[in-house]
């Protein structure tokens, strides 16, 4: 039986817990709200009143997974070659939040209102990627990677080839028998990384 509410900011931590995992394993259409009040160990009725529908719970999980450290990398990266592998790890040790803004890539389309409406949230979303992209200067300025290469499009080509085993995990098993997860092809794809970023400031 589903627990009664004692604690209101600890129901809706509870709730924002169990609908992260819901949307990461189904996305927006595929959750449902059951589900999410059993995961919790609440009442459904809880989620409309903490949060009004689905589609606004979904919302709420977007903007907070999005100011927190994990698949959007929070944190200051490493200097190269360290700096993909590091990557890599915050994504595989995070992959419920990039499952989540994967799937949200998938079932955007015309006319479907985007989960970042938040201006505040699209703001500091923005603040933190020019300062991955103020990140690939300093790394060109050091010489480790090439000063003719856009740092836009260099910073989005390392977190693709960073985040792409944990992003497509049945791809990576398909090519290599290994899934993300796996501690064994962790080594070896962090190990692979760093050799990836050497060669290119050689």
């Amino acid at each position: 039986m589903a627990a009664r509410e004692r604690n209101p900011e600890r129901s809706r931590e509870r709730i924002l817990d169990a609908a992260r995992t819901e949307f990461a394993a189904h996305g927006l259409a595929g959750a449902r709200v059951e589900a999410i009040a059993r995961r919790a160990g609440l009442n459904k009725q809880l989620i409309s009143h903490h949060f009004g529908g689905k589609d606004a719970l979904y919302r709420a999980v977007m903007s907070e997974r999005r100011l927190r450290p994990g698949g959007e990398m929070a944190e200051a990266p490493d200097h190269l070659p360290q700096a993909l592998g590091s990557f890599f790890e915050r994504a595989r040790n995070d992959s419920e939040c990039v499952r989540v803004l994967l799937w949200e890539s998938l079932e955007a389309g015309p006319g479907n209102e985007r989960a970042d409406t938040d201006p505040a949230v699209t703001e500091a979303r923005r603040a933190r990627y020019a300062e991955r992209v103020a990140w690939v200067d300093a790394e060109q300025a050091a010489g480790r990677l090439p000063a003719d290469l856009d740092p836009t499009l260099t910073f989005m080509s390392l977190l693709g080839a960073a985040l792409y085993p944990v992003l497509l995990p049945e791809l990576c098993e398909l090519m290599t028998g290994h899934r993300p997860d796996d501690d064994e092809f962790a080594a070896a794809y962090r190990r692979h990384l760093d050799a990836l970023a050497a060669s290119l400031s050689a």
